[in-house]
């Protein structure tokens, strides 16, 4: 194809997806009308302050949170807590940015035929819900975007000033999320074995010694150790771990998730072959990496406390996001032909897969949607429980209700911040509670939340 039809293609296919991103983002939006705060956000909302410095540093669940801290508690303090909108427009911009991210890797890579498609799946990424609907989330989503940041200018080609960016934007994602180890493991990889970045990898100390100075001095007295990483048992679940976590990523990006074993053994034969040919680009390999490191360290030490731990979708959505950067980047550039029988099945062989990956993915975002409001549903019955001036006899007023503080704890929040057992923008979109929510919401109040 000729020059200046590459480029209107090109330019045809940007406002293409600037109008699916501004769809999805509308699209995001209102399925999360009717949602509110559940289970980690409260220990946000309860535990750190902005006037308090040293709420700042410590972790969350063994994550580096700054950042979302900063940003979770100018929202609190600013915005309130009496509709849950503020937060889901937050994450679902975040998102915006891992799919336009996804979008300039791609037609980089392998043109805007993949980049539009491949970005149109991560724009409506249902096997990655939990990202998308909890604004929690913030923490996974942006530390995926600074890291897809730095390999963005990775791809612009390497100069003092984009390597001293890309650390600096690395430094941001492991102050925001574990993910960010990751997303260091990947262009770490990238730079050690592409020989124009090699020089620079020593600026890479700066996000590396930057998080292990916050580990020494901090991190580590929050770290919770669920088990031995080093254990027989331990060390025997990372194999399968690393195998069904590749499974999950790949499968949700083919639209096949039952076969996504399959789909990744065709990538890795089909790398495998361009490594024997010295033509397998270094970040494949970095991204490969980055997602055997995340589901090894899951499988180590997380997937014993939950049956399924592996397979949930907060780790697909960056797993899977990781494995279409790799694809694009092992196809190269694709186009389809302009006639004849070849046209055809090109198209057949691209819209098949669009129509397949779109409709796992929404399909999930829907049935994903009726989880968050079930969630929902026991928050506000266990805020209406705390509130209740006349509690049932025997309740325990000072004993957190797991999903939500203590009764004591809830009131005080609500009082400074606002009641999120409505909605201030969408009232509307608030339904009532079931009476058997209600019931198990006042057992918890008397007995205590289950452990699971």
């Amino acid at each position: 194809m000729d020059e200046p039809a590459h480029a209107d293609r090109r330019r045809r296919n940007r406002v293409i997806f600037a109008i699916l991103a501004g769809l999805a983002y509308l699209t995001i939006l209102r399925l999360g009308f009717g949602m509110t705060f559940f289970s980690d956000e409260w220990a946000f909302i309860q535990n750190r302050s902005l006037a308090d410095p040293a709420t700042w540093w410590g972790p969350h669940n063994e994550h580096w949170s700054t950042i979302p801290v900063l940003v979770y508690r100018a929202m609190v303090e600013t915005v309130g807590i009496g509709s849950y909108v503020p937060y889901l427009a937050l994450v679902a911009l975040l998102h915006l940015a891992v799919a336009t991210l996804v979008y300039a890797l791609l037609e980089r890579s392998s043109g805007p035929l993949l980049a539009l498609s491949g970005s149109a799946i991560v724009l409506f990424f249902g096997s990655g819900l939990e990202n998308v609907y909890w604004g929690f989330q913030i923490g996974f989503v942006g530390a995926l975007a600074f890291g897809l940041g730095a390999i963005w200018l990775t791809e612009l080609g390497p100069t003092q000033a984009r390597a001293l960016a890309a650390a600096m934007l690395l430094l941001a994602s492991v102050a925001t999320q574990g993910v960010g180890l990751f997303m260091c493991v990947a262009v770490g990889i990238e730079w050690l074995l592409d020989p124009r970045w090699r020089r620079y990898v020593i600026v890479l100390v700066i996000p590396a010694a930057a998080f292990l100075a916050w580990y020494v001095a901090i991190g580590r007295f929050g770290v919770a150790t669920f088990r031995d990483p080093f254990s027989s048992d331990a060390l025997l679940a990372i194999s399968p771990s690393i195998m069904r976590g590749l499974s999950n990523a790949f499968g949700a990006i083919a639209g096949l998730p039952l076969f996504g074993f399959v789909v990744f053994a065709a990538f890795t034969t089909w790398g495998t072959r361009n490594l024997v040919r010295d033509d397998l680009h270094p970040r494949v390999i970095g991204l490969l990496a980055a997602i055997a490191v995340q589901y090894a360290l899951i499988g180590a030490v997380r997937a014993q406390l939950f049956d399924g731990a592996i397979d949930y979708t907060r780790y697909t959505y960056v797993s899977g996001i990781l494995a279409l950067v790799a694809f694009g980047q092992l196809a190269g550039r694709l186009e389809i032909p302009p006639r004849g029988r070849a046209r055809f099945f090109g198209m057949v062989l691209v819209g098949g897969w669009l129509a397949f990956a779109l409709t796992v993915n929404v399909g999930l975002l829907a049935l994903g949607r009726e989880v968050f409001l079930a969630h929902a549903d026991m928050t506000r019955a266990l805020i209406a429980v705390a509130l209740d001036p006349h509690p049932p006899a025997g309740a325990q007023l000072d004993r957190s209700l797991r999903l939500v503080p203590a009764a004591t704890t809830v009131r005080r929040l609500i009082a400074a911040y606002g009641d999120p057992r409505t909605d201030t923008l969408v009232p509307w979109a608030v339904r009532p509670i079931p009476d058997d929510v209600m019931e198990e919401a006042r057992r918890w109040l008397v007995e205590g939340a289950p452990n699971t």
